[in-house]
């Protein structure tokens, strides 16, 4: 890969090569791959095209949950949390052990005990982790939604910042349908004083 030094600044395509701006800079490369055409209809890419069909069926649940949680999210600083949800849906959809290859999806996958598990405790901002603000124990009922802090003592089991004389706690209770796509959210503030 070659670096583009000059005062012109091309991204795109001429000919062979390809201009594009990554974080080094500008950057050139030539060309390559396959054709669309032959990854489309070449039985030797069938592998290809069951990868590409999964991968897209697990991008599109991946946004279906960002967006259903959208307003949650709205102030969070991490640029990555797209490409982190659809790791985790990768490998949710993983565990459908139900379905052939290139039709695993995450409903299936979710279904599972591993499925649950893989997405339990995620984060949906990497910059601001729970167990990073929270320090006391707690417990979610995933059939009502409500949280329990038993014996929580703000001064001790929150990090908040100096001089705060109040928090809050939002919560969210989403409830999604990976095969019809519906899905609803309650919300619930609970203020404290510390």
């Amino acid at each position: 890969m070659a670096k583009l030094k000059g005062i012109i600044k091309l991204e795109g395509t001429l000919d062979n090569l390809t201009f594009y701006k990554g974080k080094e800079g500008y950057l050139v490369k030539t060309k390559s791959g396959v054709s669309k055409e032959r990854i489309q209809n070449d039985p030797a890419f069938e592998r290809t095209r069951e990868n590409g069909s999964e991968f897209g069926s697990s991008a599109s649940s991946g946004k279906l949950l960002r967006t259903s949680a959208r307003n949650l999210m709205i102030r969070a600083k991490d640029n990555r949390v797209s490409s982190r949800v659809t790791q985790v849906m990768t490998q949710i959809k993983n565990f459908d052990t139900t379905s052939i290859r290139g039709e695993r999806n995450v409903a299936t996958g979710l279904a599972t005990t591993e499925g649950k598990a893989a997405l339990k405790g995620f984060d949906f901002n990497n910059r601001a982790i729970l167990s990073a603000v929270l320090f006391a124990p707690f417990t979610v009922d995933s059939l009502t939604g409500e949280i329990s802090i038993p014996n929580l003592t703000p001064t001790n089991d929150i990090s908040y910042p100096s001089g705060a004389t109040h928090v809050s706690f939002t919560s969210a209770f989403l409830k999604v349908d990976f095969d019809t796509t519906e899905n609803a959210i309650e919300y619930d503030t609970i203020p404290l004083s510390v």
